[in-house]
């Protein structure tokens, strides 16, 4: 296997956009919900249009996007639009006000969900503008929980050759968990890397919070998804 393959191995099994979610979904759904996007979407160009959208306009134009194509689109290509007018705005909001840390991690984030749907043909590229990215906004924001889990999982996938490590992996969780605990998807990573080294009590301890959350972040993927895998790891971890 190539290095180009052990890339996209890394991006594919990183962004299931799980990783992420590393991520952009509401909290709270409103009634509709993911339908309720689409009006959402038209309020926004309709601001964008009226000319001179200001960063956090484009930043939350850059999540919508996102999220349509995450919750709401089936068709893979309308999926790879939305993720890559995602990714547009993100970076006309970050070349407009490069100190917004939410504009560099929306851009990684819709690039790298750009990149899954294409495959390995700019995967490498891909990669390279993620962790920049990310590292970016950690950098405007060290608290910057999302960023921080997206960072962890994606030093948890590549290859050790590629800049992979358990160990920075493992200390960008503990950092997104510690900034904000109600991230699903991180607690998850980092119970499997405690799993993966022998730490099956701090593993539960992580699956378990997941299990009990009352205010998830990404309330629509924790109820479709999160949950129900913390609960089957613990199952396993109880029956070995």
């Amino acid at each position: 296997m190539n290095r180009l393959e052990w890339i996209i191995i890394g991006l594919v099994s990183w962004m299931l956009v799980d990783a992420g979610h590393a991520v952009a979904q509401r909290n709270d759904m409103p009634v509709g919900y993911p339908q309720t996007l689409e009006r959402e979407l038209q309020l926004l160009l309709e601001e964008v249009r009226k000319g001179k959208p200001s960063p956090s306009l484009l930043v939350k134009l850059s999540e919508t996007y996102f999220d349509m194509a995450d919750d709401m689109l089936t068709d893979e290509t309308k999926r790879l639009a939305a993720y890559d007018a995602g990714a547009e705005a993100a970076k006309q909001a970050f070349e407009m006000d490069e100190r917004l840390a939410d504009a560099h991690f929306f851009h990684a984030l819709n690039i790298g969900s750009a990149a899954r749907l294409r495959g390995v043909t700019n995967a490498a590229f891909a990669v390279k503008e993620i962790k920049y990215c990310a590292q970016r906004a950690i950098e405007l924001d060290p608290q910057h929980s999302q960023a921080l889990q997206m960072m962890g999982g994606l030093l948890m996938e590549i290859p050790w050759i590629l800049g992979g490590s358990d160990k920075k992996a493992q200390d960008y969780l503990e950092r997104s968990v510690a900034a904000d605990g109600n991230f699903a998807n991180a607690r998850i990573m980092l119970a499997k890397l405690y799993l993966k080294h022998g730490r099956r009590e701090e593993a539960k301890r992580q699956l378990e919070a997941v299990m009990h959350f009352d205010r998830p972040h990404y309330r629509y993927t924790w109820e479709r998804k999160y949950k129900a895998e913390a609960e089957r790891m613990l199952k396993e971890l109880g029956n070995s």
